[in-house]
């Protein structure tokens, strides 16, 4: 089996309405998302995936320099909505083999989606 990481970044803000802390307030973040795709066959190039198709995906869909209540239509846009959010929107596009997605909002907190196996 083979897995591939690839990681990008977006700009974007965002509040928690009623979390007890700052995070109620409008901020932003330099936003970092990891992918992990998985295949057990490679392409005829000897690739699960080119890096630069995944990028062009990725860019398709995430929202740089937004507000994402409102561009990711989330009343609450926590990381962990954001990274289910993003995997629901590209694993369409990778034909079932994205393996998970992590949203890191610092360099300390990140959080990973990945769908239990049914």
């Amino acid at each position: 089996m083979y897995t591939l990481t690839y990681r990008t970044s977006f700009d974007a803000a965002h509040k928690l309405v009623g979390h007890p802390g700052r995070c109620q307030n409008l901020h932003g973040h330099t936003w970092y998302v990891d992918v992990e795709v998985q295949s057990k066959i490679l392409d005829k190039l000897g690739m699960v995936i080119d890096f630069e198709t995944l990028q062009k995906y990725l860019n398709d869909i995430l929202p740089d320099h937004a507000y994402l209540n409102e561009s990711l239509a989330l009343s609450q846009p926590t990381a962990e909505k954001i990274a289910q959010w993003v995997y629901e929107r590209l694993d369409p596009m990778l034909n079932g083999q994205l393996k998970s997605v992590t949203i890191w909002e610092s360099p300390h907190s990140g959080v990973r989606y990945e769908p239990e196996a049914s």
